[in-house]
């Protein structure tokens, strides 16, 4: 998630420049071609206007379509922090006693963090279970090590414990129906978070919107020529400009767990989350709290 904005206005000349130079180099020769050598070829600047118009209210849509889907990562990661903080609170509340957290809970709320970093993963395509060797036990791991979708496994492994731990009689009924209402928090944000994930942005949506943007830009001189002159040059880029900005920021921000700039920061909320819980056992030796770089939270 990109938090600097001179970062982003450089981001955003970088991935636009050799278009510029393109419709830099179009508008010049229209400009030429008409003014200098009386080439007439020339649009109606009311149809040209027409279909900027059409444009601006496609653009519209587009991005309002992808911010949509990029809020929508982002809500369900701020539920995911608040049902680990949740499960902790009671794991911890119900199973211990004292001032120390219970095995049971460390090792519940231990795991939690391996959920966390594991939906990470999983949304961001990295595969391997390495990360979990110092999270879950060794008879965990093993079983682990050998599974496709981590984050569903571990939830099972949290419910099989909850299981255990109600026929033990550790826990009551109400308890074990709290937590496992929890869970199945956790399981719905796994799956919202996977079905934007795997659910692409409709192609004839952004494709036919990005042609649309490049034959509008081409057209724009040509309508413009007549009555502004050489004026069409600045003019020209100036709007063109303002289109391929809009159709970047909808591109940015349509996949928000792909690993780009400005995705949904999921290494840090992960690192926050695993704070909280690790202070909740009352660790003393926490891990420390990401920061951005060059303007871009992960």
């Amino acid at each position: 998630m990109v938090l600097e904005n001179s970062y982003r206005v450089a981001k955003i000349f970088l991935s636009t420049w050799r278009w510029l130079v393109f419709y830099l180099i179009l508008s010049v020769s229209i400009c030429v071609c008409y003014l200098e050598f009386g080439i007439n070829f020339s649009f109606p600047n009311g149809e040209v206007g027409m279909i900027g118009t059409a444009l601006s209210i496609l653009m519209g849509f587009r991005v309002n379509s992808a911010y949509e889907r990029w809020w929508e990562a982002r809500t369900i990661w701020g539920s995911i922090v608040n049902n680990s903080r949740s499960l902790a609170r009671e794991v911890i509340g119900f199973t211990s006693s004292g001032d120390h957290a219970s095995p049971d809970a460390q090792q519940m709320i231990h795991r939690q963090i391996a959920f966390v970093q594991a939906t990470t993963r999983q949304l961001r395509r990295q595969q391997g279970a390495i990360f979990l060797r110092t999270l879950v036990s060794n008879k965990e791991y093993s079983i682990l090590d050998k599974k496709q979708h981590l984050p569903n496994a571990l939830l099972l492994l949290h419910m099989q414990q909850l299981k255990e731990l109600y026929e033990k009689k550790q826990i009551t009924d109400f308890v074990f129906v709290q937590l496992e209402t929890i869970l199945t928090e956790l399981t719905n944000n796994l799956g919202q978070a996977e079905r934007i994930k795997n659910t692409p942005f409709p192609v004839p949506y952004s494709y036919f919107s990005f042609i649309l943007v490049h034959i509008f830009a081409c057209f724009f001189p040509f309508g413009m020529v007549e009555e502004l002159g050489y004026l069409t040059i600045p003019i020209s880029l100036i709007v063109t400009f303002i289109f391929l900005v809009i159709e970047q920021i909808a591109v940015e921000i349509q996949d928000p767990f792909a690993s780009k700039d400005n995705d949904t920061p999921m290494t840090t909320i992960s690192k926050s989350i695993e704070i909280n819980l690790r202070e909740m056992l009352g660790e003393e030796d926490l891990p420390i709290q990401i920061t951005p770089k060059t303007g871009v939270l992960m």
